[in-house]
């Protein structure tokens, strides 16, 4: 039987609660459960069990101890951190997203999961970091038929574009623009352009001659390397016009 290691992060969904604990059922392992002791319910003191855990709630665990010889796996809700917490229940509900799209796909072909999987999800998410990364590059027109078998592109482009939507990432930052020219709104305008030209990207007026340059990807890595090809066009353009520009970005989360 498949079951987790010691110190592993796992996901749980909350079956029984008692007094002294809670049972759950290991989501990511076929009918495997698990045992979590009040005392590990929560790094605060717990008088009633039922404030912190709640039925069919699904949860990270750390696995604090497992015993092989009596199938008892012992876990801990106080061993995760918040922040861990929700990485590893972003991650297990990617995961889910992912695996329901190659059983479309495999359904929609007539064939067997484990075969779609293989052929399609493993090479993408060996090139992307992870099979939803993928399809969102496939969205915006990536071209992955030297990764993939070729009789799965255009399967693969229909699941993506009835199925995938995509979450752009934006960052931006703060232009400011002088210039001393009779034609000033000219050179605004030729200035701006050069960066709105660029994929992606938009500029919004902001007042007192500020101006805010916006670039767009599905990734902060390809929209931060929109905003510096925008920002460096819009510089090279104010330098031939004779105008100051000056260009602050902002931190995004």
């Amino acid at each position: 039987m498949d079951i987790p290691k010691r110190d592993d992060i796992v996901i749980v969904k909350v079956i029984q609660i008692l007094d002294y604990g809670a049972f759950v059922e290991l989501l990511e392992y076929k009918n495997v459960r698990g045992f979590v002791h009040i005392s590990n319910v929560s790094s605060s003191w717990v008088k009633n069990i039922r404030n912190f855990v709640k039925l069919n709630q699904v949860r990270a665990a750390k696995v604090a101890n497992v015993d092989f010889e009596k199938g008892q796996i012992d876990l801990s809700f106080a061993g995760v951190s918040p922040q861990r917490e929700r990485q590893a229940l972003t991650a297990f509900k990617q995961l889910n997203r992912e695996e329901k799209l190659i059983s479309l796909l495999a359904e929609e072909q007539k064939k067997k999961f484990d075969d779609v999987w293989n052929e399609v999800a493993v090479p993408l998410t060996e090139e992307f970091g992870s099979l939803y990364d993928a399809f969102e590059q496939i969205s915006v027109g990536k071209d992955v038929s030297a990764i993939i078998p070729k009789q799965w592109i255009a399967a693969v482009k229909d699941l993506v574009e009835k199925n995938v939507v995509v979450s752009l990432k934006a960052v931006r930052g703060k232009a400011k623009f002088r210039s001393l020219s009779s034609s000033g709104l000219d050179d605004v305008n030729e200035t701006f352009s050069e960066a709105e030209n660029v994929k992606g990207c938009e500029v919004r007026y902001l007042g007192a001659g500020t101006y805010s340059i916006e670039c767009n990807a599905v990734n902060f890595k390809e929209a931060d390397k929109h905003l510096t090809k925008a920002v460096e066009a819009a510089e090279v353009k104010a330098k031939k016009l004779g105008a100051s520009f000056e260009f602050k970005k902002e931190e995004h989360n």
